[in-house]
């Protein structure tokens, strides 16, 4: 475990293994934590870099009520890639965290060989634009608190167990996501045709369990707009965190194809 001092944050951050960098980039709420099981299946043959975003669990703020930009954390995960290797790097988004994984791919070509994002929720995407938006969710945390708005998202996001699904050591996290990051990551649109001409192979992951949620259906769309089939994985949304073993498996098959 190391800190990496970067432009206003301190990234809370772990290294194992040996071999070709492997980068896993959480989303929203998630941290480092949610790649453990997967960090430990593939550290025999990479060099698994795994952290917290700046403001989520142990990556601290110079200036906790800062607005969000999908740009510096992606400076942020170039600078945790920077200080391992300077050789192209495997990333692992998933997300929201693949939207700051495209923004590197697209202002760093040649720093990402492969990008696999798992379920961006690109809701503009989509027919009605599921979900629910950043406005409304300040609105209920403001009116109800921070309890009933995890649970508004949660449904609009089509997760079960609403709040009651959220471990108490993660309200913290969701409150930083919904109050600073959210807005970030649903403005942010990625440049499709960057992204197809920056070099990097790029596979938008999908989970078999997660079939009409916005997010897996957000990421069937995405691969129509870069002209590629979805790949799909086990388990759902998060499926590398509670199927790691299959979702490992598939991953190297995705990685050696």
């Amino acid at each position: 475990m190391a800190t990496l001092d970067v432009p206003g944050a301190r990234l809370h951050n772990t290294v194992t293994g040996s071999g070709p960098v492997l980068l896993c980039i959480p989303g929203g709420a998630s941290d480092s934590g949610m790649f453990a099981p997967l960090a430990g299946l593939f550290a025999r043959h990479h060099t698994v870099i795994t952290y917290d975003p700046r403001g989520i669990s142990r990556s601290t703020l110079d200036d906790p009520g800062q607005e969000q930009q999908i740009e510096v954390h992606a400076d942020d995960a170039l600078r945790l890639l920077d200080s391992v290797s300077s050789e192209p790097a495997i990333v692992l988004a998933s997300s929201g965290g693949c939207m700051q994984a495209f923004d590197l791919v697209v202002r760093h070509p040649g720093r990402v060989r492969t990008l696999v994002a798992h379920e961006p929720p690109l809701m503009a995407l989509l027919d009605g634009n599921p979900g629910t938006s950043p406005d409304e969710l300040l609105h209920i945390h403001r009116e109800h608190g921070i309890e009933a708005a995890i649970a508004k998202f949660m449904a609009g996001a089509g997760f079960e167990g609403g709040e009651g699904g959220v471990p108490p050591e993660m309200r913290e996290n969701f409150e930083f996501f919904i109050v600073h990051l959210m807005k970030a990551i649903v403005d942010f649109t990625p440049d499709y045709e960057a992204l197809k001409a920056s070099g990097t192979r790029i596979v938008l992951g999908a989970g078999e369990d997660s079939v009409g949620q916005p997010a897996h259906e957000a990421a069937v769309a995405a691969a129509g707009r870069l002209g590629i089939e979805p790949t799909r994985f086990p388990g759902d949304h998060i499926g590398f965190a509670f199927e790691a073993t299959a979702f490992a498996s598939r991953l190297r098959e995705v990685l050696d194809a």
